[in-house]
């Protein structure tokens, strides 16, 4: 059994205030902007997203989902041949992040808090696609300790700050012109 104390590092703490504050800030977002539709679906993606990041801190979604597919490639013979495969994913996620990003500043043009939220949302999805990935290079950075905890969890709370800050600045400035 996982002790509490276990469970409750001081990396997984930071992920989950990260991603509820910005859970929270595009509930927020999501509940004032009831009439304009266009925010609103924004606040409202971005919402069950963060809710999701915040879900996935709390059960380690993203670390079950490598074990199963770690296990399936030992099962397959296919463990020691993996790399090559996670250097093509990660180049296939480093595309659609790419194209994702494009895309929010061709559709959300005039907006930067939408912008900046999500973008925010982007990365936060690269970082978790790229913990699944689990390249040993990534691994090496992202889970190395600075000041008691592991990298990865400034990543989250950058990315989290980002749509949480965004889409309040996004909701601010529709309020304004409304």
């Amino acid at each position: 059994m996982l002790s509490l104390a276990g469970w409750l590092n001081p990396t997984r703490i930071i992920g989950l205030i990260a991603y509820l504050l910005s859970a929270i800030s595009c509930g927020i977002a999501w509940a004032g902007s009831r009439g304009i539709p266009r925010r609103r679906k924004l606040a409202t993606v971005l919402a069950v997203l963060e809710a999701g990041l915040f879900l996935d801190m709390a059960f380690s979604i993203r670390l079950l989902l490598h074990d199963m597919l770690a296990g399936d490639a030992k099962m397959e013979n296919l463990y020691d041949h993996r790399t090559p495969l996670q250097i093509v994913a990660l180049g296939v996620l480093s595309a659609a992040a790419a194209t994702g990003v494009g895309l929010a500043f061709q559709r959300l043009r005039g907006s930067a808090g939408g912008i900046m939220a999500t973008c925010g949302a982007i990365l936060s999805l690269c970082c978790w696609c790229a913990e699944v990935i689990s390249l040993h290079a990534f691994d090496t950075v992202l889970y190395c300790q600075v000041g008691g905890v592991m990298l990865v969890s400034l990543c989250w709370v950058t990315c989290a700050l980002m749509t949480g800050l965004g889409i309040l600045w996004d909701f601010r400035a529709a309020r304004a012109d409304a």
